[in-house]
């Protein structure tokens, strides 16, 4: 018996090992999932640490502020936030106004030059910076959900600042664009809206930038990151990410809106911006335009683009 024992004694050490090495195999597993996984969270709830440089972003828009006449503005919201933005006027008086919303994760210096596009439309400007985004309060961004009752508070500002009965209008590029679904879609108030390169649904966006970013992880292992991505923003900073999604409100919205996008947009999928159009019932309209890569529709075919809206503005009798 003893003999049987010692020849099995060097099997018996072989599977210990095997299981030890297995053991550590996964915990080496888990632990470059948690990794990955907590990267990932951070870099969709965008820190304050990777907005632009306070100094330059205040000089940018003071610049910005000078050039263009404009007043600056804070609004606080209902959380106990401070938004800080712009006013730019196109002519003393003015009996119109845009609120123009920047993407996730920028802030309003990208319409720096834009913002001459409605002027021309003869539209008074509201530039501001979303939270946790340029100078405005806040560590983390929400895709939307906090974001849309901001714009709320935005709106409510700008009419103060408006003559009574100025017709009213919001301007959303990508993730803006977004927000401004999710705030009409919630029974935010505005005469038109204009909703460029917008998702449909944040988590199904972040999955296809996992896709197209990160295609070293195995498909089979890209739905569950998000899921672990996902729960971690929510345990992380109390975002629950997978409520951010227009297509829930877009059914919701009552205001005449203008959808737009372009063939040529790999980050956000034009059919996601689509979409959007085909599940609104408020009255619509859908221009795919055949140049310019995300969000750059107007950088590409500015002529065609500012026609597109004028017909769009001009058939609701807000501009001649």
């Amino acid at each position: 018996m003893s003999g049987v024992g010692a020849r099995r004694h060097p099997a018996a050490r072989f599977a210990r090992r095997a299981a030890h090495i297995a053991i550590a195999g996964l915990l080496l597993f888990a632990l470059a999932w948690a990794a990955a996984a907590w990267f990932f969270s951070t870099l969709v709830a965008q820190p304050a640490w990777r907005r632009p440089d306070p100094v330059a972003h205040a000089q940018a828009v003071e610049a910005l502020r000078q050039s263009s006449f404009g007043a600056a503005f804070e609004v606080r919201t209902d959380d106990g936030l401070t938004l800080r933005g712009l006013h730019l006027p196109a002519r003393p008086g003015n009996d119109r106004f845009v609120v123009m919303l920047h993407g996730y994760g920028g802030n309003l210096r990208e319409y720096e030059t834009q913002h001459a596009f409605w002027h021309e439309l003869g539209f008074d400007v509201f530039l501001y910076d979303q939270r946790g985004s340029g100078a405005s309060d806040g560590a983390f961004l929400s895709a939307g959900l906090h974001e849309a009752p901001d714009l709320g508070a935005v709106i409510a500002a700008a009419r103060r600042r408006m003559p009574d009965g100025a017709r009213e209008g919001v301007y959303g590029r990508s993730g803006g664009g977004a927000t401004a679904v999710m705030y009409a879609g919630q029974g935010g108030a505005a005469d038109f809206l204009v909703v460029d390169s917008a998702f449909d649904s944040f988590p199904e966006q972040l999955l296809d930038r996992l896709q197209v970013e990160h295609g070293y992880l195995p498909t089979p292992l890209h739905r569950p990151m998000l899921a672990t991505t996902l729960w971690l923003v929510q345990w992380r900073f109390g975002i629950d990410l997978a409520r951010a999604e227009p297509r829930r409100h877009v059914a919701g919205i009552r205001s005449p809106v203008l959808f737009v996008t372009s063939t040529a947009d790999d980050y956000v999928r034009p059919a996601m911006t689509a979409a959007l159009h085909d599940a609104a019932t408020a009255p619509k309209r859908l221009r795919v335009f055949p140049l310019g890569g995300h969000g750059a529709a107007l950088q590409a075919q500015p002529e065609a683009y500012r026609e597109e809206v004028r017909r769009f503005l001009h058939d609701l009798a807000v501009v001649q």
